[in-house]
Order: structure tokens, then C-alpha cells, then sequence
């Protein structure tokens, strides 16, 4: 990274006067990576964009989200991060944090003003489908204990059920059985039920666990 300015400005402002591109390319490496010294470091020359875009439009906050660096979630955004950014796919930050399946992590997103649980992001997905999917059952329970719509669909009619079943955690699947209001035998756009899209990947387990539970 080239020099650094003789009287560097602490403050990470949006769009700072100065800009180095590999700055901000250290930048999203050391939030992906989870390094908050060197974040700090990075923020403090002055160089770098704090909401500067990278691989699909992801942002620093982003990738710190995604690998569950809580820590640096938070700095960045005492930092003045913007958390309403959206990657090119339209997934916001919680999105990426319910990916990533660390509930301190997610709860602090949470926290933050005008984040909306039951945002779309690509193809419609909420982030309590993104937590199901990726088999993050305690996440899954803190958004619905938060007031998440489990009944909402995604672009190809999945709901929640499909997609815990597409991920394979039979704790998930079964903790998503036992809520209020999710139908076992809802079908998809392909006519599809949770067990047939089970029925479709190596969790014959879950297709066998539908099939007790009264499964069509």
C-alpha cells in the first residue's frame, strides 16, 4: 500500500479525499479474515473507502458478518459503516450474517436501527431461509423468537421447510416442523413437497423423518 498521509484522519468518512485501491482491498481482506487491529490500522490512514465494494458488491461489513467477526461488525459500524448497503444481488448484511451462522454476530445486526428481519435479498430468500439452509438451527430459533415470517416464499415457491430440508440438519428440519403454521406438504413452483426435495439430495434420513411426521 502506498504512503500514508503526514496528518491522517481518524475518522473513516464515506468518501475521503485521498484513495488508495489496495487500501481498500486490505480493507475487506482484514475484516473477511477478522484481523480488528489491522482494520483499525487501515481506517486510520485515511485512505480507504470504509464502504468500498468488492467481489459481488460486498462490502467490508459484509465479509465481517459472514465470517462471524462480531468485533468487527461492531467497529465498523461505530465507524460510520453504512449497514443498508446491499451486494449486487440485493442481500444485505444480515443476510450474509445469517449465512455465516454466528448468533452473537447476528444478534448485534439485529440491534441495529431499521434492519428488517424479514428483508428479501436474491430470489426473495429471508435471512431465517439463509440460516435454515446453511443448517444454523440456533440462528434460526433467534429470528424467530424476533418475529420472523416463516410463512413467506421465495421467487421458485420454497418456503422454510424446503430449504432446511435442501440443507440437511435434521435438528433444523425438526425444529422448523415444530413452529406454528409451517404446512409439512406445501409444495414448491415444481410441485415439489420438503420431502421430494429431500428425496432429491443424500438426506433420505429427513425424507424418512417427513414421512413420520404425515407427509403426503
Amino acid at each position: 500500500m502506498s504512503g500514508t498521509p503526514s496528518r491522517p484522519d481518524t475518522r473513516a468518512t464515506p468518501t475521503p479525499a485521498q484513495r488508495d485501491a489496495q487500501a481498500d482491498d486490505d480493507l475487506r481482506d482484514a475484516c473477511r479474515e477478522g484481523k480488528l487491529a489491522e482494520v483499525k490500522r487501515i481506517l486510520d490512514t485515511g485512505w480507504t473507502n470504509i464502504n468500498c465494494r468488492g467481489e459481488v458488491g460486498m462490502t467490508p461489513v459484509i465479509w465481517a458478518a459472514l465470517g462471524g467477526h462480531r468485533d468487527v461488525v461492531e467497529h465498523l459500524v461505530s465507524r460510520g459503516d453504512d449497514v443498508s448497503l446491499v451486494d449486487d444481488m440485493g442481500n444485505n448484511i444480515l443476510h450474509w450474517a445469517c449465512m455465516g451462522g454466528d448468533r452473537k454476530t447476528v444478534e448485534f445486526v439485529l440491534s441495529l436501527d431499521g434492519m428488517d428481519i424479514n428483508s428479501r435479498g436474491e430470489r426473495r430468500w429471508t435471512p431465517v431461509v439463509w440460516a435454515a439452509w446453511r443448517g444454523h438451527r440456533d440462528v434460526v430459533k433467534l429470528l424467530v423468537s424476533q418475529d420472523a415470517d416463516v410463512s413467506l416464499v421465495d421467487d421458485d415457491g420454497n418456503k422454510i421447510l424446503h430449504w432446511a430440508c435442501l440443507g440437511g440438519d435434521r435438528k433444523t428440519v425438526e425444529f422448523v416442523l415444530s413452529l406454528d403454521g409451517v404446512d409439512i406438504n406445501v409444495r414448491n413452483n415444481n410441485g415439489q413437497t420438503a420431502a421430494d426435495v429431500a428425496r432429491g439430495r443424500p438426506h433420505h434420513q429427513l425424507s424418512d423423518l417427513l414421512v413420520s411426521r404425515g407427509t403426503q
